[in-house]
């Protein structure tokens, strides 16, 4: 039986220490209270002024640090080169809050968890809640964005192949429209928007596909090197395969956008190229021949700006033929030989933008004829028919003609008016080009407005037109005057047809360049002077409106509402009164409903 306990000491031995803790502790009034009052001072003894500090002035750090949070993240968001910054700014904003939510730990606490606190917090739970909401929403959204065209017209609806196209690239694409900065003429700066519109959809279907607008005049090295060299012009490149393709407005009011920019992206792609067809069978050049008189040079250079040469051999008989309805240009190279009735037709048709059947072609035509003096007398029609005349002689200019050989004529002379695509690429003239031995072509003219003729080059006011290929000295007889040995013309129909009533479409308006000669890009001189070049230019400016595909043109139209004087004030009244009468009748029943 163990021992009963004598004393009162309690059996918690946390209570029998207090209790035997000693009882000489000094009195209050003892000199050294202080000193060990001193002692036993805490952590938080130390730092307590320094809240009280903040609590006198919490007011301001409190807008400090709010201050401080909105600035540094604002610098985190937007400003990526003072990120750092933004940071430092952000922590100390931060640490301010936090020293005054400290100071005021038990209001904070009580504001929290009291009934008022209880709705607050609530409230700001739902708003982040909602926030955070709309956020997912808009990420999802931007993530797999739907675009709707409401136009009546679908103006801002891209075909299905050109969809296809943009979801199918396989190389970044990018587009420099070239436009000056400052436009002051209303209708640029109206085509300049629609452009930027169309430039805009495509780079919405697809993220290899990027464009921007750049003044030619201020990147004048950039406009040179992409080998633009007039306003409105669009440089549609792949780098990565150092393809550049340049596009030009069809038309003022832009309709053919859309296809020339596809045409431009295949192109690029290497998807399909443009076609350049070399008429055969009439005794023309052989464009796969090596020797002096071929055109085996002129085809490669032809292949080295991405063009794929064809020839075009027509059967002899009287079947029906037809130009391609591919061919981006047709090239008629010194022909000897007749030219059939079948294949007059064939190229009449062609001329005026319509097949056989009377089917309208997708593009106008595009041909290079380079004739000689003793062209064929049916290809002589041919192009009479369409408004050029080639002479019989050939042009011995005293003063531009080489002295060791007389009938080259040096062609240095370029029309100022001309193409600048042509006579003076990337803002450079053209050097002299040599063509031995090259006729005259007189363009018809005609108060008919059906052709537009510009002569490309023109030999000195010192020239003879020489009938006879065997004689080099003129006599008197011989024709002085300036002659042109290259023109330019845009035809909407041939000689004698009446003035159309109107515009016709883009496809019933042909181009063709016609030269007096077709030795200067043989093989043998192809690599003297400009020839080359300009044959080359020539080619190129044709085909710069050629679309490889027919997509419907995108015309703006301008839809009006037209209403009644009745209508018009139903309209007016109604906006005015019945959505603010809604509104309040809405209110007032809330307010009877909650009263």
């Amino acid at each position: 039986m163990s021992q009963q306990r004598t004393d009162e000491s309690p059996r918690d031995w946390r209570r029998r220490r207090s209790r035997e803790r000693p009882t000489d502790a000094p009195a209050p009034d003892d000199p050294q209270a202080p000193a060990l009052a001193e002692q036993s001072r805490t952590l938080f003894s130390f730092i307590e002024p320094a809240f009280d500090l903040i609590g006198v002035f919490y007011a301001p750090i409190l807008i400090a640090g709010v201050v401080g949070i909105v600035m540094g993240a604002v610098l985190l968001a937007f400003i990526g080169s003072l990120q750092l910054y933004g940071a430092i700014v952000l922590g100390i904003g931060a640490v301010l809050v936090g020293l005054v939510a400290i100071s005021y730990f038990s209001k904070v606490v009580a504001a929290f968890f009291s009934r008022t606190g209880r709705y607050g917090v609530n409230t700001v739970i739902m708003v982040a809640a909602f926030i955070g909401l709309v956020v997912l929403v808009n990420y999802v959204a931007f993530e797999n964005n739907f675009r709707a065209d409401t136009t009546a017209t679908n103006q801002f609806s891209l075909a299905d192949r050109t969809r296809d196209l943009l979801d199918d690239l396989d190389r970044p694409i990018n587009v420099i429209a070239f436009y000056p900065d400052e436009i002051n003429d209303i209708d640029v700066l109206t085509r300049r928007g629609k452009v930027d519109t169309m430039l805009s959809e495509f780079s919405q279907r697809s993220r290899d596909f990027t464009y921007q607008f750049i003044d030619p005049q201020k990147e004048a090295d950039l406009a040179r090197s992409q080998g633009v060299s007039a306003y409105e012009t669009l440089s549609v490149s792949a780098p990565t395969a150092g393809i550049i393709d340049l596009v030009q407005p069809t038309d003022t009011a832009f309709t053919r956008l859309e296809q020339d920019l596809y045409t431009a992206l295949l192109v690029a792609t290497e998807a399909q190229r443009k076609k350049v067809y070399f008429l055969a069978g009439h005794g023309e050049r052989d464009i796969s021949l090596d020797a002096e008189n071929g055109y085996h040079r002129i085809r490669e250079g032809l292949e080295v700006d991405n063009y794929q040469v064809e020839n075009l051999l027509w059967p002899v008989t009287n079947e029906d033929v037809t130009v391609p309805d591919d061919a981006a240009l047709l090239v008629i190279a010194g022909p000897t030989g007749e030219l059939p009735p079948a294949h007059a037709d064939a190229l009449n048709f062609y001329m005026a933008g319509r097949n056989p059947d009377g089917e309208p072609r997708r593009e106008g035509a595009r041909l290079i004829f380079l004739a000689e003096p003793d062209t064929h007398d049916t290809f002589r029609a041919f192009l009479a028919f369409w408004g050029v005349v080639v002479s019989d002689g050939y042009i011995r200019d005293i003063e531009g003609s080489q002295p060791n050989s007389p009938r080259t004529l040096r062609v240095g002379i370029y029309n100022p008016q001309a193409p600048p695509e042509i006579v003076a690429p990337r803002g450079q003239q053209l050097n002299v080009a040599f063509l031995p031995g090259a006729a005259a072509v007189q363009p018809v003219f005609e108060d008919t407005n059906t052709r537009l003729p510009v002569p490309i080059a023109a030999s000195t006011a010192s020239a003879r037109l020489i009938d006879d290929i065997e004689r080099i000295d003129p006599i008197d007889d011989d024709p002085r005057s300036v002659f042109f040995p290259a023109v330019y013309l845009d035809i909407i129909a041939p000689v004698g047809a009446a003035p159309p009533d109107s515009v016709p479409p883009n496809n019933e308006i042909a181009a063709m360049a016609v030269f007096g000669d077709s030795d200067f890009v043989a093989n043998q001189y192809v690599q003297r002077g400009s020839g080359a070049a300009l044959f080359l230019n020539s080619a190129n400016y044709l085909m710069g409106d050629y679309s490889l595909v027919s997509i419907r043109d995108r015309e703006f139209v301008y839809r009006d509402w037209n209403l009644d004087e009745n209508e018009l004030q139903f309209v007016k009244f109604s906006t005015w009164l019945l959505l603010p009468g809604l509104m309040g009748i809405m209110a007032i029943v809330v307010w009877w409903v909650r009263r």
